[in-house]
């Protein structure tokens, strides 16, 4: 049986650029705007991988194991890092079944093998295969999700943009939700740049805010609070008619803090004080 498989590793290595070359066809074909493009940078890892389930065959477990993990560490993120898709990528592993399966079965016949080697082979093909998609797919994940993370905390950084107005005071637009994340990023952001530009009037805007609810309000006075902590005064505004009703519904009082339905109402009144 050992002769056997050292041939059946050895024709599928003799035919690696022919494998390689048929599933770049039937990928290009099945994912064209996804994939057809990048071909030159896939087609030598395609032939790479024929060469790993080649060896696979004739290696022992663990060894054959080793091998395809160090691979598919490293071209997981290189196709993650050419902005392939991981369903474009797990598409393929039909077609090296179907490639390496057709040079095994005529080795079989050349060799006139049994059942029983042949589903040998089979089954060590099928196991290199299940290690590949494994050990493709982690870090192919994790780089993604790495990226996700980094352009979510680039998107979060801007949403929370202290503007100088003038000496001493600034303003900070809100735009949109406020979630715990975003309102820790908002009072890390608050108290920075109130120390940096050395504020005294620090105006928060909720013109763009759509939903003020009793989390939002919370947020909102742990900042107040914050900033009176390093001397600097919080005031609010953009109190839309939606946003008093629903801080009178939720029996919250603002008398300690000065409110305005309009940016420009709290800007003038701060040109005046200052």
């Amino acid at each position: 049986m050992k002769a056997i498989v050292q041939m059946a590793s050895e024709q599928v290595l003799n035919r690696k650029e022919y494998i390689a070359t048929q599933i770049t066809s039937e990928q290009n074909k099945n994912y064209p705007t996804e994939l057809k493009d990048k071909t030159d940078e896939l087609f030598p890892l395609r032939v790479e991988l024929v060469t790993i389930y080649a060896k696979s065959l004739a290696l022992r477990e663990e060894e054959a194991e080793k091998s395809i993990e160090a691979w598919g560490v490293e071209t997981g993120r290189m196709c993650a890092r050419l902005e392939t898709t991981l369903d474009s990528m797990l598409g393929e592993v039909p077609h090296y079944r179907k490639y390496i399966g057709e040079v095994l079965k005529e080795v079989a016949i050349e060799q006139q093998i049994g059942i029983e080697e042949l589903y040998e082979l089979i089954s060590k093909l099928d196991h290199a295969m299940n290690l590949v998609v494994y050990y493709f797919s982690v870090p192919f994940v994790e780089y993604q999700t790495n990226l996700l993370e980094q352009s979510r905390n680039e998107i979060l950084e801007l949403s929370a943009p202290v503007v100088p107005i003038m000496e001493g005071v600034a303003v900070l637009p809100l735009i949109g939700t406020i979630d715990t994340y975003r309102a820790k990023l908002i009072m890390e952001e608050s108290l920075n740049q109130s120390v940096r530009l050395r504020l005294n009037y620090f105006v928060l805007d909720l013109s763009g805010v759509p939903i003020v609810d009793t989390f939002v309000i919370q947020q909102l006075f742990q900042i107040i609070e914050a900033l009176r902590l390093v001397g600097v005064e919080a005031r609010i505004s953009g109190i839309k008619p939606e946003i008093a009703l629903s801080v009178v519904k939720l029996d919250i009082s603002f008398k300690m803090v000065n409110t305005y339905s309009t940016l420009k109402q709290a800007l003038a009144d701060l040109v005046i004080q200052c």
